[in-house]
């Protein structure tokens, strides 16, 4: 009797055994992803020197009302769907007058018949829905405007310049915006130091058109630095779009004279053509 019941003891531990085998060795199905009603969206825009990020999720209007029906006045919503909208700055900004620090935020909007708020909101952890205002970072009005029926909701930069941009929310027929400001001459400020990065940061402000009381003030530094060739025709350039063309000229003869010293085959190069060129304009005005 004591034979048969250790039989049975160890048919049953068999048994056990080989069940967990195969539940172990069972295939893992694969996690199900479908795409999403309101689908996910990514835009980024430079402004001067510093990237700026928008991601959210773009609910479409679908026939319903939106404003003040689905959306109520006076409640805040998170400007999108799902997850919350998410801005990121990687350099301190001016927005709506105000400054907001380096980082990344919550946005988020109350819907009115008159002006709406816009809330930049630190917590950036919880769903979309959450909304906690001891977190409020900064908060301005805007008025919104109307235009072309929107059916996705739609983020967008425009009026861009070296350092600032309008962003733009459109939805429906609404259209909400508000500008962003960098400060482009101060990280150029930060970043100058060599002969070649002053005189980069002079020529940037010669081609946009930007700093000019500061741009000259670099090339001074640069051609303090290491007097040649290029950073001379800049200090020219400037003064020739300032107006002060006898001056423009007089600076652009030393600037070709300094290039021939330096190098025999400066005179037959292209820069040495262009900038010849431009004294004979400057002389003749």
């Amino acid at each position: 009797m004591k034979r048969i019941l250790s039989l049975f003891m160890v048919l049953a531990l068999v048994a056990l055994m080989s069940g967990q085998d195969a539940f172990a060795q069972a295939p893992q199905l694969p996690t199900l992803r479908l795409p999403r009603i309101s689908q996910g969206a990514r835009v980024t825009q430079v402004i001067g020197l510093s990237d700026v990020t928008i991601q959210y999720h773009r609910p479409g209007v679908k026939g319903r009302e939106i404003w003040g029906k689905l959306l109520p006045y006076g409640e805040v919503w998170r400007a999108g769907a799902n997850e919350p909208t998410l801005f990121t700055f990687s350099d301190e900004v001016t927005v709506g007058g105000k400054k907001l620090p380096a980082g990344t935020y919550r946005f988020l909007t109350i819907p009115n018949k008159g002006d709406w708020t816009v809330i930049f909101n630190s917590e950036v952890k919880n769903w979309g829905t959450v909304y906690e205002a001891k977190y409020d970072t900064l908060k301005f009005n805007v008025t919104p405007e109307t235009g072309p029926h929107v059916e996705w909701l739609t983020f967008d930069f425009t009026e861009l310049t070296p350092s600032s941009a309008r962003v733009v929310l459109a939805w429906e027929k609404v259209r909400l915006s508000f500008k962003i400001e960098c400060n482009t001459l101060g990280k150029i400020q930060f970043s100058v130091g060599t002969w070649q990065v002053l005189n980069g940061a002079a020529r940037y402000a010669l081609t946009e058109k930007v700093y000019t009381t500061e741009a000259m003030a670099w090339v001074e530094r640069s051609i303090a630095t290491d007097k040649n060739a290029a950073n001379l025709r800049t200090k020219a350039e400037l003064l020739a779009a300032a107006g002060k063309y006898k001056e423009a000229a007089a600076i652009g003869e030393e600037a070709l004279a300094v290039g021939k010293a330096r190098d025999p085959k400066y005179e037959a190069s292209q820069q040495a053509k262009d900038l010849s060129k431009l004294v004979g304009d400057w002389k003749s005005k």
